[in-house]
């Protein structure tokens, strides 16, 4: 309770201070008031949509895939659609990072499990992750916690870490899940790690899939108010294999892009 009240009182000193700090002197105190109000009502809509989606996720069962939750006593259970997204939760981010699955059956089974990445989502020294922070801060100048992260398919996959996961599948979560989220936060820019994680959200609204990466970079589509975009997957192989001048040159263009609908 008193945790919870603490919190309540940070918010309003974080919400004086906005008010206090607006560059626009002439706007009076009480519309400045208002339109916090009004921004704080439509994070706290956006939120609640998204544990709906969280529970749905927590209800549902995908035949031939574990639940988060059947691992270690629900360690890794969270109210998220995916936990990776307990690392990036911003609910009004401009930017949402999509990859394709947040680990495996193999991964989580493991004992005594990673009480840290049960906390926080995610392995800050795994090579997808270290790769994207880098990215995001050096094109975006943005943390992961600036963004909205999370994972098109929300199950375990059976095996290893990189064991493949159908169409089929990736379809179905990217229509269930990543669409709605996708709705819901409404960024500017959705970026995909992976021309799979790419090609299932094409598919889902209709789109002709990209046959290749180069051909999915190079056909970045609208939805909604947002552009979903296709680049190499952050981790090793898919950094590698992209080459790293490649990858940086891709994220400079979506980081242009960004800039030039913000100045408008």
């Amino acid at each position: 309770m008193a945790r919870a009240k603490s919190d309540v009182v940070a918010r309003l000193r974080r919400a004086v201070d906005e008010a206090l700090a607006d560059p626009r002197p002439d706007e009076p105190a009480l519309d400045v008031f208002t339109r916090l109000r009004t921004h704080h009502t439509e994070r706290s809509i956006k939120a609640k949509a998204l544990l709906e989606l969280a529970r749905l996720r927590q209800s549902t069962r995908r035949p031939g895939y574990g639940a988060i939750g059947a691992f270690h006593n629900g360690l890794f259970e969270c109210d998220h659609v995916s936990p990776w997204t307990k690392s990036g939760k911003r609910v009004d981010a401009a930017v949402m990072i999509v990859g394709q699955d947040w680990s495996s059956a193999d991964v989580l089974a493991r004992a005594p499990p990673d009480l840290k990445v049960a906390r926080r989502g995610f392995d800050a020294k795994f090579p997808t992750n270290a790769n994207l922070d880098a990215l995001l801060q050096r094109h975006f100048g943005l943390t992961r916690k600036q963004c909205y992260l999370t994972n098109l398919f929300p199950y375990i996959k059976r095996g290893s870490a990189s064991a493949a996961i159908p169409m089929k599948d990736l379809l179905w979560a990217a229509q269930t899940f990543t669409l709605p989220e996708i709705r819901i936060v409404s960024p500017r820019q959705v970026i995909c790690l992976g021309v799979r994680t790419f090609r299932a959200l094409q598919r889902a609204v209709g789109a002709k899939s990209a046959s290749t990466l180069i051909s999915a970079i190079k056909s970045p589509f609208s939805y909604g108010s947002s552009t979903i975009h296709c680049v190499a997957h952050t981790g090793a192989l898919g950094t590698n294999n992209r080459g790293k001048s490649r990858v940086e040159t891709d994220w400079a263009k979506i980081a242009q892009r960004h800039r030039a609908e913000e100045s408008c």
